[in-house]
């Protein structure tokens, strides 16, 4: 197969929020090599409908936003991290308006709506539900636009390069799919935005790219993933009977809309902020009403607001409703919870550092600490804002040392495809029965125990493209399950039925690669 090597002064892995902003960034002070694995604009990022949430009016303050999301984060929040967020976050958010972001506006003014978790109404839009969308696609023209970044789509990263001497991360190598050949790729910065895994659940808010690769890459040459137990599931997806599904943003619920079981009773009128909770009650408030009912879903209703307006707001969303056969001005929506957003990753400081020099992660990918054991609705756009920028800057200032050289081998078997195919459907199938909303010491150690099992019959071939897609799969699914095991508590987004309640201490669970944590897996 044929191998061309090019040396870079950055390497950004990923193409959404995070890896475009920071190869805005880098590119002011060097050469910049953004690889993505699909395209451009095919991202989590592009499919976010929520928002961006950001203090930039008078009677809202940055201690607002820092204390909503100390209280969404349920005790596991770094402070510093969450008051860099907040405050950094909200300068961005004003760079980008200024280089001609549109957000979405009323009578001139900037239309901040209210979501779940938030005391004041700070989320901006773009578009109604699809700001994700307009920031990707403002992001990529300023891309496009800026000649010392060179994009790769198309393009599968499927080793980093460490040198052992130094214990330095000097680049990587991808697999281009369109033109079936090997691209090395030698920096002295790696910078992965590849995103999240819950694409490895079977209902998921995100692409089915969305296999956590940066976080079996970083974890294959050294680097720390923390926090793997936490998975927010988005309470309120559409769902079909198909399996299908899409985001019903929170900003639905911002402007009034109810849910209802299937029996027609309201039931978030139990908590203070009713349909407004933080995630993490609104989708176990569903999903133990699931439980008692027939219906495998329960409906959002709108139908008692102004749907002239809602179709202002969410032109794109509510045609999405429509083409399901869904009358809104005369039925509920039906939603269940859906796997959208990974809390853990690879763990980073406040410069997006990792524990392997020259590595650096940002957005869905990393373990920032801003987020503790539940995401607060719209942060996370603006944490792959906040985060990239930070990595970038921390990067630029380290010595560039001439990189070592690397070689690679790698090929494909096609008739290894059925059985990959075979593997994910079934990993989908083992987390979403057994490390789902709620978990169980029964159900876990049956899935580590599948997990195992799946890992006994991989192939031992090294380099071969669906072996390492697969050795990647298991061991990240593996630690998912090992993580749940080990925290023995109900927390944010974690719920274990045999630990119903929240313990008093703060830890981390954290895996380092060893062979400990290979024979446990």
């Amino acid at each position: 197969m044929n191998s061309t090597t090019i040396s870079t002064d950055f390497l950004v892995v990923g193409s959404g929020a995070a890896g475009l902003n920071a190869a805005l960034h880098a590119s002011r002070y060097g050469r910049v090599s953004l690889v993505t694995k699909s395209g451009l604009e095919d991202s989590s990022s592009y499919w976010a409908q929520g928002g961006i949430a950001a203090v930039l009016k008078g009677d809202d303050t940055f201690e607002s936003h820092r204390e909503d999301t100390l209280q969404a984060g349920r005790g596991l929040c770094d402070r510093e991290a969450v008051d860099l967020l907040v405050r950094e976050g909200a300068r961005e958010v004003k760079r980008y308006i200024d280089l001609g972001m549109r957000f979405d506006e009323t009578n001139g003014k900037l239309d901040l709506g209210l979501e779940g978790g938030h005391s004041n109404r700070r989320v901006l839009h773009a578009n109604g539900a699809a700001t994700g969308k307009a920031l990707i696609e403002f992001l990529t023209k300023l891309v496009k636009a800026e000649e010392r970044i060179t994009v790769t789509e198309q393009a599968f990263v499927y080793e980093l390069f460490r040198n052992e001497k130094e214990g330095r991360c000097q680049g990587a190598a991808a697999y281009l799919y369109r033109e079936q050949e090997l691209l090395q790729i030698e920096s002295p910065v790696t910078l992965l935005a590849t995103g999240g895994y819950s694409g490895l659940f079977q209902r998921s808010t995100n692409p089915h790219t969305s296999t956590g690769d940066g976080l079996w890459l970083g974890y294959d040459i050294g680097a720390k993933l923390q926090d793997l137990e936490f998975v927010q599931f988005h309470p309120t997806a559409f769902y079909a009977s198909d399996g299908s599904t899409f985001l019903i943003s929170e900003a639905v619920r911002g402007e009034g809309a109810q849910l209802y079981n299937e029996k027609g009773e309201r039931f978030m009128n139990a908590y203070d902020q009713q349909e407004l909770a933080p995630r993490d009650v609104v989708s176990r408030e569903i999903f133990r009403q699931i439980q008692k009912q027939e219906n495998d879903y329960v409906f959002l209703d709108v139908r008692h607001l102004d749907t002239e307006k809602l179709d202002a707001h969410f032109p794109t969303l509510l045609g999405k409703v429509k083409e399901q056969g869904i009358d809104i001005k005369n039925e509920g929506i039906p939603v269940a919870p859906a796997a959208h957003y990974c809390i853990g990753g690879l763990a980073t400081d406040l410069d997006a550092r990792t524990n392997i020099k020259g590595l650096y992660a940002c957005g869905e990918v990393a373990a920032t600490g801003v987020h503790g054991a539940n995401r607060l609705a719209s942060n996370s756009l603006l944490e792959c804002l906040v985060f990239s920028k930070r990595a970038v800057q921390h990067a630029s200032s380290i010595e560039k040392k001439p990189p070592e050289s690397f070689s690679t081998d790698f090929r494909i078997r096609e008739e290894g495809s059925e059985a990959f195919t075979a593997l994910q459907q079934e990993i989908s199938e083992v987390l979403s029965r057994h490390a789902g909303i709620q978990r169980s010491r029964k159900g876990l150690e049956q899935a580590a125990e599948r997990c195992r099992a799946l890992r006994k019959q991989l192939s031992d071939e090294q380099s071969e493209y669906f072996a390492i897609r697969s050795r990647g799969l298991v061991q990240l699914a593996g630690l998912v399950v090992l993580s749940a095991l080990q925290r023995e508590e109900s927390r944010g987004v974690h719920i274990r039925t045999d630990f119903p309640e929240c313990s008093s201490a703060s830890e981390h669970i954290a895996f380092l690669k060893s062979v400990e944590h290979s024979e446990a897996l």
